[in-house]
This record gives C-alpha cells, sequence and structure tokens, in this order.
C-alpha cells in the first residue's frame, strides 16, 4: 500500500452517478387487481398529470441508491454523531481529542468515527502512530447547518 508524505492530503472524489433502474410506470386508469392475481404486481393507479408524474419518475433515485442515501444519512442518526461532525468540520482530530471533546470512552469514539468513515462522512490521516480525521465532503456542514436552522412559520 504506498504511503503519503505527511502534507500530503487526499481531496474528495466525486461519486459518479449511474443511470437509475428502469421503475414501473404507473398507468393512466385506474382497476382493481383481479382475484387470485399475484401481490407483488403493482396494480394500476389514476394518474391525473402524466407528464408531472414521469418528471418525478425521471428524478427519482433507484431503490438501490436510495438505500444508499438513507445508510449515508443515518450516519447523522445520533447527537454524538452531530457533535462530532461539527467537531471534526471545525479542526481535523485524533480519536483521543473526539474522545475527549465529546466526554466518550476511546473505543465508543474509535467505532463511531469508523462507522461514519465506512459511511464515506470522514477521511483520515496518518501521523506515525496517530490517526487524524477529518470530513470528507465539505457539503457535509451545509447539511448540518440546514438542520440547525429551525423552520420558519410559512413553511420556506
Amino acid at each position: 500500500m504506498p504511503t503519503m508524505a505527511k502534507t500530503e492530503r487526499k481531496t474528495p472524489v466525486a461519486i459518479a452517478r449511474t443511470a437509475p433502474a428502469p421503475r414501473h410506470r404507473p398507468t393512466l386508469k385506474a382497476r382493481k387487481r383481479p382475484a387470485g392475481a399475484d401481490r407483488d404486481e403493482p396494480k394500476e393507479i389514476a394518474v391525473f398529470d402524466p407528464e408531472a408524474v414521469e418528471k418525478v419518475l425521471d428524478a427519482l433515485p433507484s431503490k438501490e441508491e436510495a438505500g444508499r442515501l438513507a445508510d449515508r444519512l443515518s450516519g447523522l442518526a445520533s447527537a454524538s454523531r452531530i457533535e462530532a461532525l461539527v467537531a471534526l468540520g471545525t479542526a481535523e482530530l485524533c480519536v483521543g481529542d473526539v474522545a475527549a471533546v465529546l466526554g466518550l470512552s476511546m473505543s465508543a469514539t474509535s467505532t463511531m468515527l469508523k462507522q461514519m468513515r465506512s459511511l464515506n462522512l470522514l477521511a483520515i490521516r496518518h501521523a506515525g502512530k496517530q490517526t487524524y480525521y477529518r470530513l470528507s465532503d465539505l457539503r457535509v456542514p451545509a447539511i448540518l447547518d440546514f438542520a440547525r436552522r429551525p423552520p420558519s412559520e410559512d413553511g420556506t
């Protein structure tokens, strides 16, 4: 495995979007599923604005991609993870420093950071025996800022 110089950092790599898998397209008339028909077979649904429905269906991710997105967003699903992401958005830290900031054990912190790294939320840099963590994607702070904003009364 090639080693990197201490000052060299890897930059985040853009993930190539694959073409979405074909999706079931609803038909325009509603009808009941015939008696004895397979339950997995979708029944026809009334569509009132076919152009809008087609536009939405084209924009939806595939089931696999939606699953990956849900997994990645689950990386934000605890207060400790949010605190860790905010901390690592402020400075690159080693496991011990993150544990001290969060008030968690080294073991729990290490496990949490490893999980968030597997979701591509974090990147690492080795310096001797220390491993330093940082955000792998600069869009994460924007997501956190969005989540921190209180909802407005008019829904915008």
